[in-house]
């Protein structure tokens, strides 16, 4: 090997024994309580608290003297710091040591005079091995906390979605039109231009309300139905005997202003001998989907042709029937009849029934006298 090779491995060595040297130091400041460099010199009272930082930089390796007042100033033993401090010097080499391990002491040296200026920044420690340990298991578990706070988020966002994905895909069906009561009713056996009918239960905003009327004995000319709130009631259905004496009409009305039972609902017509007019209440209609009207003679039963087909089910069909005399109407086809007001032997038969498929429906059944029909379907 040659000189300058081993001159190089003998530095790398010093470095290696300094630096062990000086770390062993720190770590006996750190236990004393890691007291500042200052209140360590002013304990000693011998050396500056410079001398002391330089002692535990590592740049190179202190006198005894300067090691025992650092060892003295942190409570360290000076016969084990002796004998650590012989054997770094000598495998150091340091000149001013001479002596290897084994010697009473070392001859001591004066440490230059001490010299006040601004201590410079303390060199950083590295932390022991536990303390790496422990802040290694401190981070992984906060880094293993926000990846599960995270994934938790995101979770609910998604089942927060898909709640309001199904909501919309899944909307709530309107419920189906219904029949709901009785409202009134009127008749008259004598010549006159107007029927009034008392209404005898509340109906609220939104319901519907049926007006079938028959006409006997009258004259052409405009029918039309008011009531004491403002109501707007629509022709839905005119149809006569053939012959324009005798006619039966429905009106409908969605109640925009709720009726008492201190109001009332007027029918107005050309002059009539009889009349008959009843007014049912219908709930849940959103519309008058189709209608159909027709007359039959003496001798056939009621049937008032099939009104054109609805587009969907959950409708509510409406039967009106006019006859002039003779045994009482009967509804057939799964209507359910409804109370029938005669006037002399002439009658007015109303009937119901809910449907729930598309189809083509009439308003059918028996009676043995002449006859006027309509079906009106409600959606």
């Amino acid at each position: 090997m040659s000189t300058s090779e081993s001159d190089s491995g003998a530095a790398a060595q010093r470095r290696v024994v300094v630096a062990d040297f000086a770390a062993a130091l720190r770590q006996l400041r750190l236990e004393a309580g890691k007291p500042s460099f200052r209140a360590m010199a002013g304990a000693t009272g011998a050396i500056s608290h410079t001398t002391l930082h330089e002692a535990a930089s590592g740049a190179r390796l202190p006198s005894w003297p300067t090691t025992r007042s650092y060892v003295r100033a942190c409570g360290g033993s000076e016969e084990e710091w002796h004998r650590r401090w012989l054997a770094a010097a000598c495998a150091a080499s340091v000149p001013e040591s001479p002596e290897c391990p084994g010697s009473t002491a070392p001859e001591p040296e004066p440490d230059a005079p001490a010299v006040i200026h601004t201590t410079p920044p303390e060199p950083a420690e590295p932390a022991p091995p536990h303390r790496l340990r422990r802040q290694r298991r401190f981070l992984l578990t906060h880094l293993a906390m926000l990846t599960a706070g995270v994934l938790l988020g995101a979770t609910l966002v998604l089942a927060t979605m898909h709640r309001a994905t199904a909501t919309v895909a899944t909307p709530v069906a309107p419920p189906a039109p219904s029949y709901v009561a009785r409202v009134g009713a009127g008749s008259g056996t004598a010549y006159r231009t107007s029927t009034t009918v008392h209404v005898r239960r509340t109906v609220p905003v939104g319901d519907t309300l049926v007006v079938p009327v028959m006409l006997t004995n009258t004259h052409p000319g405009a029918v039309e139905v008011t009531d004491s709130r403002g109501n707007s009631y629509t022709t839905v259905a005119d149809q006569n005997d053939g012959a324009a004496s005798d006619r039966t009409l429905v009106f409908t009305a969605t109640v925009a202003k709720a009726l008492s039972t201190a109001d009332t609902i007027v029918l107005s017509y050309p002059s009539t001998n009889e009349q008959h007019v009843v007014v049912d209440e219908l709930a849940n209609v959103r519309a008058v989907d189709q209608h159909a009207a027709a007359t039959g003679a003496k001798g056939t039963d009621f049937d008032s042709g099939a009104a054109p087909s609805t587009s969907t089910g959950l409708r509510l069909v409406f039967g009106v029937a006019g006859v002039q005399g003779g045994a009482a109407a009967t509804w057939t086809d799964g209507f359910t009849p409804l109370p029938t007001l005669f006037v002399s032997d002439d009658q007015l038969a109303t009937g119901y029934k809910t449907v729930t498929a598309a189809g083509a429906y009439a308003a059918v059944g028996t009676c043995d006298h002449q006859w006027m029909a309509a079906v009106v379907a409600f959606a």
